[in-house]
C-alpha cells in the first residue's frame, strides 16, 4: 500500500468513526487554504515588522474567520442536510433515485451553502463594529449581507450548481467510492478559493459605495 492509500484509509477510518469532526477539520483547513490563495491572487497583503524588516504576508483575522467558517458553519450545515437526504434516498437506489436525489442536493443543499458562503464573505470584508449600540450593529450586518448576496449570490450559485453535477458525473465514472470524499474536498476546495477570489474583487468595488450609507446607519443609531 502506498503512502497514500494508507493516509486515505486512515482519513476514512476517521470520517466513520467521527464523521462530523472530521468534515469538519478537513473543511476548515481548506477554507484556511482558500482565504490564504484568494488573498495573494487579489494582492491583499498585510506588512509585520520582524527585527526591524517588513514582512508581507497574508495572515489575517479573516483567514481566521474563513476557518471558522468552514469548520463550524458551513460543515455542520451540510452535513446535516445531507443526512436529512440520505434518509429520504436509502441505498441501494435505483437510476431514477440517484437523479432525484442529485436534484435534490442541488435544489436544496447548494443555494443554502452557497448563500452562506457569499453572506460570511460580505461580513469579513465590510463588517467593522463602530459604535456600541447593538441595534446599529445589526442593521449594518444585514446591510451589508443583504448587499452581498444581491451582488455574489447568483454568480456563486450558478458555477456551485454547475461545479456540484460535473464532479458528481466524474465521480460516478472515474472515481473509486472510497475516494469521493478526497475527490469532493478537493473540488470544492478550488470551486471556494475562486468564488472567493470573484467575491473579494466584486467587493472591493462595493465598499466604496457602502461607506456613506453605513454613516447615515451610524448617525440614526447615535439620534436614537
Amino acid at each position: 500500500m502506498s503512502t497514500f492509500q494508507a493516509l486515505n484509509a486512515q482519513y476514512l477510518s476517521y470520517l466513520l468513526q467521527y464523521p462530523l469532526l472530521t468534515k469538519s477539520i478537513t473543511s476548515g483547513i481548506f477554507s484556511g487554504l482558500n482565504e490564504t490563495v484568494a488573498s495573494v491572487i487579489t494582492n491583499e497583503y498585510r506588512e509585520t515588522k520582524v527585527l526591524g524588516i517588513k514582512v508581507k504576508h497574508v495572515f489575517s483575522e479573516k483567514l481566521v474567520k474563513m476557518i471558522i467558517y468552514g469548520a463550524l458553519i458551513a460543515t455542520p450545515i451540510s452535513h446535516n442536510m445531507y443526512a436529512v437526504i440520505n434518509k429520504i434516498y436509502k441505498p441501494p437506489l435505483t437510476g431514477k433515485q440517484k437523479v432525484l436525489q442529485l436534484l435534490t442536493s442541488l435544489s436544496t443543499v447548494t443555494p443554502t451553502i452557497s448563500a452562506c458562503f457569499v453572506a460570511w464573505i460580505a461580513i469579513i470584508n465590510n463588517y467593522k463594529c463602530t459604535s456600541g449600540n447593538p441595534i446599529t450593529e445589526l442593521k449594518k450586518i444585514l446591510f451589508i449581507v443583504k448587499a452581498g448576496l444581491k451582488k455574489g449570490y447568483l454568480p456563486v450559485l450558478k458555477s456551485s450548481l454547475t461545479t456540484s453535477f460535473f464532479a458528481l458525473l466524474v465521480a460516478q465514472k472515474f472515481v473509486r467510492p472510497e475516494l469521493w470524499v478526497v475527490f469532493f474536498n478537493l473540488v470544492y476546495f478550488v470551486l471556494g478559493t475562486y468564488q472567493n477570489t470573484k467575491l473579494k474583487k466584486l467587493q472591493k468595488q462595493q465598499r466604496l459605495a457602502e461607506a456613506e450609507k453605513l454613516k447615515e446607519i451610524e448617525k440614526e443609531g447615535k439620534q436614537n
